[in-house]
């Protein structure tokens, strides 16, 4: 059960992103997304969302890889929070790596799928 008055914070595994959600609108996903239910492991982010009552939103996306099932349900959630009449300002800052196209392409077409939130595209050095 979530408390939706708290921060949502879901540690990284090797297969999920870390969940970094503040009620302040500061939200972070980072890692890799390929969870074996991915719907079990967005659900309570799609509640969370939708409670969700900060003016201000800017979410970090932060993804090494992502499978296919979970980029539909990513993709679902930022809609969520692009839709959100409670929110006035939303900001996706989309990470990727300097060689991976991919990564910034999926970005890009997230980004066509919203109305009103602003795109900033991040690029970074793979650490490694």
């Amino acid at each position: 059960m979530i408390n939706f008055m708290d921060d949502l914070l879901i540690q990284s595994t090797a297969i999920t992103p870390l969940i970094d959600f503040k009620k302040n609108g500061q939200l972070k996903i980072q890692g890799k997304s390929l969870p074996e239910n991915p719907q079990h492991f967005f659900s309570p982010l799609f509640e969370w969302a939708d409670e969700l009552s900060s003016e201000d939103v800017k979410i970090d996306v932060i993804l090494e890889y992502i499978n296919t099932s979970s980029s539909k349900n990513l993709m679902k959630l930022i809609k969520q929070i692009d839709k959100n009449p409670k929110i006035r300002h939303f900001y996706l800052n989309w990470h990727y790596e300097s060689d991976d196209l991919e990564m910034l392409e999926f970005g890009e077409l997230v980004a066509t799928n919203l109305r009103r939130a602003r795109t900033n595209y991040i690029e970074y050095e793979d650490k490694e």
